[in-house]
């Protein structure tokens, strides 16, 4: 395996922290996210750190993984530094987060799997592919399917096994069991970090002369990299006030900007390239819609004390194949239903599609919303890129292109709004 120096890979990372720090110099209570998210490309902290489940993507429910397991490590991807350390271990047209999650799990420089079980949803040809790559190089893996239906009682009860069926492999490995109680105190534990994550996102809207679209993003994905969920959600609170304060104290004299809505392929930390294109074009970033955020506004109802186990996971499978996006399903009504409540909500001037390289999935989502935004008369930018920066140049001239035409139209429609 080619040896890639570490310090290029936390640089990628600092260089991140370091343009969000400077941007938003005035939050104080930023400061433990970005140690928080720094500390993920520490090398002293990868060598010693040894998480007894490492979850890759986002597919599993989180209520499900938090009954029966502490702390899961979540690897999501967005690392051009460990998307390197796979060069030789995929295909050349393997998509950026394959290539830079199985980077994070074998590497020549720590090695995060010792005594850990890896867990994961086959939601695509890929992620299959991954986890052979996995399985060959000695690493026990568990993973879980997911059905292509998702509105059929059939396709609940498969979902529904899958989960107990893996559930009870991690339970093997961490010696926490699937109770009703465990089930319960999870299923409590993530609401209530979704509510405190749907609150800061709200309050962020409205206090965009406060804090970077960047620095946003950072906050929200802090859920996955925190050691402590509770830790996290404390800290999200306390900025959520250290927001509000602000917006009442201060008036800012804000110059209009586009505002649009991000879709397709999640944007993860370190690779910001996306929000950096954004802001270069002087446009606002009005919400995400991609499989992080349907998640985090998801929130499962956890019932009374007296509710069993089974009844919790039968909500739990409805709620999660109803609610989120997943590439093995045909059609992701889940995210084409946020998408429409976001823009109903938040009435964006643009929508940009944001397609990784080689996850063709999300590219079948594009028609479904293309339509619908022709419908509602929003513009749709299609944007392809990878980890790479070296398009970065062509990327901005094109997005710069896009944000002046969602200018244009904006001047045009207060002109005849001033005008009627």
């Amino acid at each position: 395996m080619k040896h890639t120096e570490h310090n290029s890979f936390k640089n990628e990372a600092m260089e991140t922290i370091g343009r969000i720090e400077t941007e938003n110099s005035n939050l104080f209570e930023l400061k433990w996210f970005l140690e928080t998210a720094l500390l993920r490309f520490d090398e002293s902290y990868l060598k010693k750190t040894r998480p007894q489940v490492i979850v890759l993507g986002n597919d599993i429910p989180a209520e499900v993984l938090y009954a029966v397991c502490d702390q899961p490590f979540y690897v999501l991807g967005g690392s051009l530094g460990t998307a390197h350390w796979a060069d030789e271990l995929t295909p050349r047209d393997t998509d950026p987060f394959s290539r830079s999650t199985l980077g994070w799990l074998i590497n020549p420089d720590f090695d995060i799997t010792k005594n850990a079980l890896i867990v994961t949803a086959t939601s695509s040809d890929s992620r299959r592919k991954l986890i052979s790559v996995l399985q060959s190089a000695g690493r026990q893996v568990a993973a879980m399917d997911v059905p292509p239906m998702n509105n059929t009682s059939n396709a609940i009860h498969y979902y529904k096994d899958q989960m107990v069926m893996l559930a009870e492999k991690i339970g093997k490995h961490t010696h926490k069991h699937l109770t009703g109680g465990n089930l319960r105190h999870a299923v409590r534990k993530v609401a209530r970090a979704h509510r405190h994550w749907q609150r800061f996102t709200a309050t962020a809207h409205t206090a965009k002369g406060f804090i970077t679209d960047e620095a946003v993003l950072l906050v929200t994905q802090c859920m996955y990299f925190a050691d402590s969920l509770d830790e996290w959600a404390l800290h999200t609170v306390a900025l959520t006030a250290e927001l509000e304060t602000l917006n009442k104290r201060f008036m800012l004299n804000q110059k209009e900007k586009p505002n649009v809505l991000i879709l397709g392929s999640p944007v993860v930390f370190p690779n910001y390239k996306v929000p950096q294109l954004i802001a270069s074009a002087n446009m606002r970033i009005a919400a995400i819609a991609d499989s992080l955020s349907v998640e985090a506004a998801l929130s499962v109802k956890r019932g009374g004390r007296m509710i069993s186990a089974d009844r919790i996971l039968d909500q739990i499978a409805q709620d999660h194949l109803r609610a989120t996006s997943s590439g093995a399903r045909v059609n992701n009504e889940g995210l084409y239903s946020y998408f429409l409540h976001l823009v109903d909500q938040l009435r964006p001037d643009g929508i940009v599609c944001h397609i990784l390289k080689g996850q063709i999935e999300y590219d079948f989502e594009l028609p479904h919303i293309e339509k619908a935004a022709e419908e509602l008369d929003i513009p749709v930018f299609r944007l392809e890129t990878d980890y790479q920066y070296q398009d970065m140049e062509q990327l901005r001239i094109r997005m710069e292109a896009f944000g002046e035409m969602l200018n244009q139209r904006n001047i045009v429609k207060r002109k005849a709004k001033r005008s009627a």
